[in-house]
């Protein structure tokens, strides 16, 4: 369970007149039912949560032969007004504000490292943009304004379904088990963010295309076919990478292994075969726990370090310097590997479905084969790939790529 500064509080024996509880909640689903949703919309905006609930089975018996109206939203997007059983809406809107907390203190460390775009799609393609044209170095009054052309690269990303749900049985209810439940929920909001995060990292260090013998699934899905993303090999995964994407025996230490990654990203090419620009100051330096500290240093330096008088380029005032992201979810995957480069303009997390919530009361097989009173479902369908080769910058201590788990581990 996710321990929060707010967790404990001291609480008033007064309150403001009016001010919303579960036993008002109850009264509008009766006096109200169309109101009802919108009465406990204000209640946890208020700081109604589940543990306000001190009898489970108290207000299971109160409100579950209550009916109230709602508005279900259809599959299509368009939303229909039912009636249902106030009881799971309440521990299903309570269920939903213990998730979005649990899920605000476990923030995304790997959202910077890709652009979330939405999808209707399971098959998404990307073309390589063209930004000029070499044929055309102006245009004349009289003459029609060209438009961006797409390249001759394509890129595709698969969204790949997953999701947890959870019951909660009469028994349960019975029983008033409140605080497992808030545990079972800390954990299914900690299981989706660093689910997500994982697949997100194994994409953008490509751990499975790139490593010592390529197999997929691949980051980088380049005109319909997979290829390894990071390779020292000339012209690979295209000629935009003229010497490669990846630096060998280039262990974070120095000012000096950071130069080597810079001389590298400018070798890259963009969409018409021109070199590209790629700011340091706009990139990003990815590493794991274990080479923290070290980045940390060189960084942190104003001063190069062992020269007299002279600006560490890549420190506080340098304009070398990358913003530092980290996180020891990379260390699952290697504790030496490290990343230079622009990885929003590189990578894309496709997004068919986020976080949906659905929920069901008793009135289903389940409560008939097993008197679960309660059930909720929390699904996502995303991919994450590359639709680009040239703006991220591999490099490795030795010349051995990091090793990738099992699929699906």
């Amino acid at each position: 369970m996710n321990m929060k500064a707010n967790t404990l509080r001291v609480v008033p024996d007064v309150r403001a007149p009016g001010a919303l509880d579960l036993a008002g909640l109850r009264q509008v689903a009766k006096d109200s039912p169309e109101n009802f949703a919108v009465a406990l919309d204000d209640g946890i905006k208020q700081g109604l949560r589940l543990g306000s609930v001190t009898s489970m089975r108290s207000l299971y018996r109160a409100l579950a032969d209550v009916a109230v109206k709602v508005e279900k939203i259809e599959a299509d997007g368009n939303t229909r007004a039912i009636m249902t059983s106030a009881f799971p809406v309440l521990m299903g809107n309570l269920m939903l504000a213990e998730i979005n907390e649990a899920l605000a203190a476990i923030p995304d460390a790997t959202a910077e490292l890709v652009r979330d775009v939405p999808t209707s799609k399971k098959v998404n393609i990307f073309a390589g943009i063209l930004t000029d044209n070499p044929k055309i170095d102006r245009v004349d009054e009289p003459d029609v304004f060209p438009e961006i052309g797409a390249g001759a690269e394509t890129y595709t990303i698969l969204t790949k379904r997953d999701g947890r749900k959870i019951a909660i049985t009469k028994d349960a209810i019975e029983e008033s088990n409140v605080a497992d439940l808030v545990m079972k929920l800390n954990a299914l909001a900690e299981f989706m963010r660093y689910s997500v995060m994982r697949s997100t990292l194994r994409a953008v260090c490509d751990v499975f295309g790139s490593q010592s013998s390529p197999a997929a699934p691949y980051a980088l899905t380049l005109n319909n076919t997979g290829t390894q993303l990071y390779t020292t090999t000339a012209n690979n995964p295209g000629t935009r990478a003229p010497s490669g994407t990846r630096v060998t025996s280039n262990s974070l230490s120095t000012t000096t292994n950071l130069e080597a990654a810079r001389v590298r990203l400018n070798t890259f090419l963009n969409g018409n075969g021109h070199k590209g620009f790629l700011p340091l100051s706009g990139c990003k330096l990815l590493d794991q726990d274990a080479l923290l500290p070290t980045a940390l240093k060189i960084q942190g330096s104003l001063m190069e370090p062992g020269v007299e008088n002279e600006m560490n380029p890549w420190g506080p005032q340098g304009e070398f310097r990358p913003r530092l992201v980290s996180t020891p979810l990379l260390d699952e995957i290697s504790t030496t590997a490290w990343y230079l480069g622009d990885f929003q303009r590189q990578f894309v997390r496709a997004w068919k479905l986020q976080m949906e919530y659905v929920e069901l009361g008793e009135s289903t097989q389940a409560f008939l084969d097993r008197r679960i009173a309660f059930q909720a479902r929390i699904a996502w369908d995303v991919g994450i790939g590359a639709v680009d080769y040239a703006r991220v910058v591999q490099n490795l201590s030795g010349t051995t790529a990091p090793t990738a788990p099992s699929v699906g581990a």
